[in-house]
């Protein structure tokens, strides 16, 4: 016989698993406290082309905050032409087509010229430096097939035909042209560019000295253009790391595939574990996962995790200098805060401030003042600026997974013996069936499993805590009429809103216990079922409540606390009014709001005023607490405490509508698994304390106004008689 004792048993058992695992996990993290910052050279380079000073100036300037590398990225036609050196890029298409342009680079009157048969889709490199064109010679004959390229000339005016196709072509998209009558134009279509502008070449000596020289040192980033990347170029690539000293301690790969896809990647990944190198995961623009580059994960794994997550400072953070009425970088401040604290940030790829599109900030003291502030911030964390750290491999063994697995069945078969009137066979059957399942759906597919646990976890716990608020509220419904005093009232909703918490809490250690392997934590994997996990204990909760206080039911409250089929009947069977309709549609959207606004995606944002008030708290405290948590949520558990002390079950069901919401999101904090567990485990207790406080305004204002309302009503009474 399986009694509800022998239920807490099992999740007993399970917890002291699950914080073996979840010690595991923190030692993991506080292992991981050094953030590295990285320079971009080419946004350095305008920064200080726009200021009185230097880029050798500024070097020296970041070296003192800090600072220890500047990415620099191999040299190509186009970084040779943004440098105004003597470099000419003539697309093939531009050479059939203008006769001129074709006469003045190619001289068709000298015979040796005649034979070069030109395709739009090739590119003619004219320079008159000698120096220059050795550079861009010894890069293609160091790096690439010679069927890439030809010499056309290599005296006086130096002349290089790269020989492209079609896959090599740009070409602009959504251009409409019209004649004086507004009428279309249909125009013939050529290539706008291509892609082997981007060639790499290899590094710029003089580049290399300068930052070598200000005291800083060179993170290389070469160009990945697969059709044309080959043994050769890695090669050669990996001899000139060694050659010029700048052997990286991370590969910040560009474009959309890692150096050396498809065919030669495992050059890259010997490299790479010879040589310490980590692989570098850049956070999307939208803060979620990374940018998606072909073999990553495969190369991140196969290095056992040696990788760290790169926070690259997108053009819109840039400009968010003086933003939301700050004087300076506060808000590019607490955005990088944010990610180094919350988001297993652990490189930083940093561009200069701007104050708009073409702009940059050129006053150093703002820079200092910023890197001042954010390193002073980090340092309450146990954090700090150098070398950056990286995570054990991990991975939650399948027999701890099993056991934890075992407590999750027990807690979904309390919640079920909790609101439906099922016989002990039954429940036997469910547990017993719930246990078995687990090991094998683990033995099927771990990965999955895994998933599907944490998700009935984040479920389950929320929903058991309004469970135990709808069991507190029936008791309260059916005491006695002696009336509790205000102040007993709000002590006693501030126990219950504390004990619901806990359990919503262990749910989301739950969660956190179970998806603490490697690939969470740098988001190689993500948790997926969190709007999920938002909207089903909602439904849940309005069963439960229905289980407990039936539906126009005022006898339900004294009979036992099951899902009765005569509410369900008299709840589906209901006759719908038109005040329902715009209640629903109310709930509707307010639904929408607070699940749209779950997530870095989507397009509802907080407003100006909010978030300078949540920047308020982030710079006081450890942790910003969740503000649909404490402002709301929180506040109404205790507020359907005591309409439950006052006999009032409408006013309770809606206030238990608003209180599932915070307990939902205690889950969803932690289903954000790259925030190390003490900060989410912080912000939840934040939310608590600052949630009690606001629930006993909250209360103190209800109790004012029902007493105006009361007396109100008294004196239309008096005045009638």
């Amino acid at each position: 016989m399986i009694k509800k004792n022998k239920l807490f048993l099992i999740l007993a058992l399970s917890l002291i698993v699950l914080s073996t695992t979840l010690i595991q996990r923190v030692n993991m993290e506080s292992n991981n406290k050094t953030v590295d910052i990285v320079l971009d050279y080419e946004e350095m380079n305008e920064l200080s082309i726009q200021s009185d000073e230097d880029i050798d100036w500024w070097f020296e300037k970041f070296k003192e905050l800090g600072v220890n590398y500047v990415g620099l990225y191999e040299e190509t036609l186009e970084s040779m032409i943004n440098d105004n050196k003597d470099v000419n890029v003539i697309l093939g298409s531009e050479l059939l087509g203008n006769s001129t342009t074709k006469e003045l680079y190619l001289n068709e009157s000298k015979e040796e010229f005649a034979e070069y048969e030109i395709t739009e889709y090739d590119i003619l490199v004219n320079t008159e430096s000698e120096e220059i064109f050795n550079f861009i010679y010894d890069g293609l004959i160091g790096r690439y097939n010679e069927e890439l390229f030809e010499v056309i000339s290599d005296t006086d005016e130096y002349n290089i035909l790269l020989r492209g196709t079609i896959a090599d072509a740009i070409y602009p998209q959504n251009h409409f042209f019209v004649d004086a009558e507004g009428k279309g134009v249909a125009i013939e279509k050529r290539p706008y560019t291509s892609k082997l502008i981007k060639l790499g070449l290899g590094f710029d000596k003089e580049k290399i000295e300068l930052i070598q020289e200000s005291g800083l040192q060179v993170l290389p980033r070469p160009y990945n253009y697969s059709p044309w990347t080959t043994d050769k170029y890695i090669n050669t690539l990996f001899n000139d790391y060694e050659s010029f000293n700048v052997i990286p301690p991370v590969f910040i790969f560009t474009g959309d595939k890692i150096l050396g896809y498809p065919n030669y990647n495992y050059m890259v990944a010997e490299y790479m574990q010879e040589n310490d190198v980590k692989v570098g995961l850049v956070e999307s623009s939208v803060q979620r996962g990374h940018i998606e580059q072909e073999h990553i994960e495969e190369l991140t794994r196969g290095l056992e995790y040696d990788a760290v997550r790169i926070f690259s400072v997108w053009p819109y953070i840039q400009e968010r200098f003086q933003f939301y009425n700050y004087e300076g970088a506060e808000e590019i401040e607490n955005t990088l805060y944010r990610a180094v604290t919350e988001r297993n940030i652990r490189l930083i790829y940093f561009k200069p401030f701007k104050y708009n599109e073409m702009s940059y900030v050129t006053d150093y003291e703002e820079y200092e003042t910023m890197f001042n502030r954010f390193e002073n911030r980090i340092d309450d964390h146990g954090m700090k600026i150098g070398i950056s750290d990286t995570f054990e491999p991990n991975r939650v063994r399948i027999s701890r997974q099993v056991l934890i697995g075992w407590g999750i069945v027990a807690a979904g078969v309390l919640l079920l013996s909790s609101v439906l009137k099922i016989s002990t066979k039954i429940k036997d059957s469910l547990l017993i069936a719930g246990m078995s399942l687990v090991p094998v759906g683990y033995i099927i597919s771990q990965s999955l499993m895994e998933k599907i646990m944490a998700l009935g976890a984040s479920i389950v716990f929320p929903s058991l805590a309004m469970v135990w608020v709808c069991y507190r509220c029936k008791k309260y419904f059916n005491e006695n009429d002696i009336k509790d005093s205000l102040f007993k009232t709000v002590v006693i909703a501030a126990k219950d809103l504390t004990i619901a918490t806990i359990i919503s809490l262990i749910g989301g250690l739950f969660v956190a216990g179970i998806l603490s392997n490697t690939d969470f934590l740098l988001e190689i994997d993500i948790f997926r079922g969190v709007k999920i996990s938002q909207l089903l204990p909602i439904v849940i909760y309005v069963v439960t409540y229905l289980a407990y206080f039936g539906y126009k039911n005022k006898n339900k409250v004294k009979k036992a606390s099951y899902l009765g089929l005569e509410d369900i009947k008299r709840f589906l069977f209901e006759d719908i009014k038109i005040v329902y309709v715009l209640l629903g549609t109310i709930l509707l959207i307010v639904g929408y709001i607070y699940i749209a606004r779950t997530g870095h995606e989507t397009n509802i944002q907080p407003s100006t005023f909010e978030m300078i008030a949540r920047n308020m708290l982030e710079q006081n405290l450890l942790a910003r607490p969740r503000t649909k948590e404490f402002l709301i949520a929180f506040p109404a558990l205790m507020v359907a405490i005591y309409f439950a002390k006052n006999k009032n079950r409408l006013l309770l069901f809606f206030a238990g509508l608003g209180a599932i919401i915070g307990q939902t999101s205690i889950a969803n904090t932690f289903s954000h698994l790259r925030s190390p567990i003490y900060l989410s485990t912080i912000r939840t207790i934040y939310s608590l304390g600052f949630g009690i406080i606001m629930g006993v305004i909250y209360i103190l204002l209800i109790e004012i106004v029902f007493k105006v309302f009361k007396l109100l009503f008294a004196r239309v009474e008096k005045g009638r008689n």
